[in-house]
């Protein structure tokens, strides 16, 4: 959890502010909505405030706005200028779990020079996902070294590194040389079809058509990132690939 503690309300000049607000701060007058907008930004966030999932503006120790992160954006897009950012997300009302725990009491994060702090907030811990059951810390998936223990206990019941190697090309069709992928053209028309592509190929496999004056209509292209992950390998060229591999 981002917690920010927030000084007292300010009136500023819009034209200065990378927000262009005419106020920033707390008072007990303001409604979550115009807190929220005084608030949200703009603050120097470290790598870990990208995965929090809520944050809590305090002032003078106590909470008084609660949110549910749904992005953290640069104050100024591409990096450029101001190395500040923005909290945006959704405000949390009182039945809420983190709203009803954290708002009206003491803040979780002890006073610092620091107006940004981090706590490790139950809501925020999930169930490690080896299986253990234990709860991980807020944005991981394991518990710190479960992921390495549920990995090679995996790799075990394979019969070793080579066997897991073998197993999880033929099941995903890693194949890393088979990168290739034709674009589904039409035949009859000569044009493209606009149909996504259904596997991939090795350069030169001779899965491409020609016109009457011999150039290809298919047109090859490298296979993207997610293709490589999505697409399954045509089996003729994993053939070509094996004899290639083993000099055949």
């Amino acid at each position: 959890m981002i917690v920010v503690s927030a000084g007292p309300e300010q009136r500023i000049d819009p034209s200065g502010d990378e927000l262009g607000r005419d106020r920033i701060g707390y008072a007990s007058t303001m409604s979550p909505a115009a807190l929220y907008d005084a608030t949200h930004g703009t603050w120097l966030l470290g790598e870990r405030a990208h995965r929090e999932c809520f944050a809590l503006i305090t002032h003078e120790g106590q909470g008084v706005l609660a949110v549910a992160i749904d992005r953290i954006e640069p104050v100024a897009p591409g990096g450029q200028g101001s190395e500040r950012s923005v909290i945006h997300g959704e405000i949390l009302v009182p039945g809420h779990t983190v709203y009803d725990t954290y708002i009206g009491v003491q803040s979780p994060v002890p006073p610092q020079r620091n107006p940004v702090g981090y706590f490790d907030a139950t809501e925020e811990r999930t169930t490690c996902a080896c299986g253990c059951g234990e709860l991980t810390l807020s944005g991981k998936d394991f518990v710190p070294g479960h992921d390495q223990t549920a990995l090679h206990e995996r790799v075990r019941q394979l019969g070793g590194v080579v066997a897991f190697i073998a197993w999880f090309d033929r099941i995903h069709g890693h194949w890393p040389d088979i990168n290739v992928v034709y674009e589904p053209v039409s035949l009859k028309g000569g044009g493209p079809t606009g149909a996504p592509a259904r596997a991939r190929h090795r350069l030169g496999c001779g899965h491409f058509f020609l016109d009457e004056e011999g150039q290809i209509i298919n047109r090859p292209r490298l296979a993207t990132a997610g293709e490589m992950s999505s697409l399954r390998p045509c089996k003729s060229c994993q053939a070509a690939s094996v004899k290639a591999a083993v000099g055949g």
